[in-house]
């Protein structure tokens, strides 16, 4: 049998700046989320995860290059970046090739079953005047440190053709720490040319205009997070960014894990909350990409192991059982509808929506001739448009199995029967 291919399609940026083409064909970005995996994951593991979410529909993953200190599990097995002293500490000068080494082997991995590597350079923890940095002060890399390991980065990656993200959790507000992610992304750039460059932040940054503007930056992400403002944020970031001039493609990198706390609240995120954050983006302007993620299985939780991100997220799944969750079907299918419809350029258009009882969001592709609705609750919908000669169709999200619901046209109005059920729909319209 002939060996898969190890290098990935090369990715670029679609005319209309909305969407990303791999090898010129229109391709939505859906990653599973394996922060921890070059730290923690062993082969056969790896294999599995690749596996399992090739099946489930993704063709990206993201991953933290540098684990993430201040929110992580630990055991006594796992892989470090740097040489490690006599007392435990990290010496920063001193890049440990075989972890670079092994990490590039799990990307040729990654890509024989098809997934993409998306990877988080500088996650907040290693860079200046950062919050990450006030936790983890020792971890803070200088100028020179940084210079070397983002060479090393693209030494070991840039011919697998992955996503650098320059940035981790970062707010994105301080002089500082933006010099030094400016500094990393046009490393990057001159170094990778044929290698898309994004950025990470947290739910409550946005992306400085210089930075929308900066040549060297191809894809728009943000985090609508796992807090009491993940629902609203999911509508409003995703508006936010669609909108920004110049135009690039806007990628929901981290809507709400499955599984996890409320950021300290007393919920915790089930699948269905997972379609509605990513439901909610794709229809107000993230067309670009979404960033699942299943609690435990982003840190490689495993039963026993010390978690030092409880008092928010509350204690992971062992990561087996994590990867397990539902949610990673229904994202799946996400990505499938997006594709075999080309919903990539949705405009927000609350505005067609009459009597609303569920909290739906509606969106018209810029041709004019698909619309899309979400319905986190099963109402009747009605429409202030005439789908007269329309091909509709309707999807049961919580059982991924299309439904077939009559609508009838008065007055210039739509109105879709209430299927029964009650839980989210998504309806679909093509003229």
């Amino acid at each position: 049998m002939a060996r898969k291919s190890t290098i990935a399609p090369r990715l670029t940026v679609s005319g209309d700046a909305t969407h990303v083409l791999a090898n010129g064909v229109p391709s939505f970005l859906l990653s599973d989320t394996l922060w921890a995996a070059f730290s923690r994951m062993t082969d056969d593991e790896w294999v599995d995860a690749m596996r399992l979410r090739r099946r489930q529909g993704f063709n990206a993953v993201n991953i933290s290059v540098l684990p993430i200190a201040h929110d992580r599990s630990f055991s006594e097995d796992e892989r470090a970046p740097f040489a490690v002293r006599e007392d435990g500490s990290w010496d920063l000068d001193r890049l440990d090739p075989e972890y670079f080494a092994q990490a590039r082997r799990m990307v040729q991995v990654a890509h024989e079953h098809g997934l993409v590597a998306v990877l988080v350079g500088l996650w907040v923890n290693y860079v200046p005047n950062t919050w990450g940095a006030k936790l983890t002060p020792e971890l803070v890399m200088n100028d020179d440190q940084t210079d070397r390991y983002i060479d090393l980065l693209v030494e070991s990656f840039a011919d697998l053709r992955p996503v650098f993200c320059v940035s981790g959790d970062d707010s994105l507000d301080d002089e500082t720490s933006l010099g030094r992610y400016r500094r990393a992304l046009h490393r990057f750039r001159a170094a990778a040319p044929e290698c898309l460059t994004t950025l990470h932040s947290q739910p409550e940054a946005f992306i400085p205009q210089d930075w929308v503007e900066d040549d060297a930056l191809d894809l728009l992400s943000y985090q609508a997070g796992h807090d009491l403002g993940w629902e609203s944020r999911s509508v409003d970031l995703a508006e936010r960014h669609a909108l920004l001039t110049p135009r690039k493609p806007v990628n929901s990198m981290e809507p709400c894990y499955e599984g996890h706390g409320f950021g300290a609240g007393s919920a915790r995120h089930d699948a269905r909350n997972v379609r509605r954050a990513s439901w909610s983006g794709l229809i107000c302007g993230a067309g670009a990409g979404l960033g699942y993620a299943a609690h435990g299985a982003w840190s490689w939780h495993r039963a026993g192991d010390p978690f030092n991100g409880e008092h928010f997220s509350g204690i992971p799944l062992p990561a087996t059982l994590a990867m397990a969750l539902p949610g990673a079907w229904d994202v799946g299918l996400l990505r499938r509808l997006v594709e075999a419809h080309g919903l990539y350029d949705l405009v927000a258009r609350q505005d067609l929506l009459l009597d609303d009882r569920s909290g739906a969001r509606i969106a018209v592709a810029a041709s004019g001739d698909t619309v899309v609705a979400f319905l986190p609750h099963a109402f009747r919908l009605r429409l202030d448009l005439d789908l007269t000669g329309w091909e509709t169709e309707v999807w049961d999200l919580a059982r991924s199995r299309r439904d077939h619901v009559a609508f009838t046209v008065e007055d210039g109005r739509s109105v879709f029967e209430q299927p029964d059920v009650v839980e989210d729909l998504i309806y679909i319209a093509r003229r």
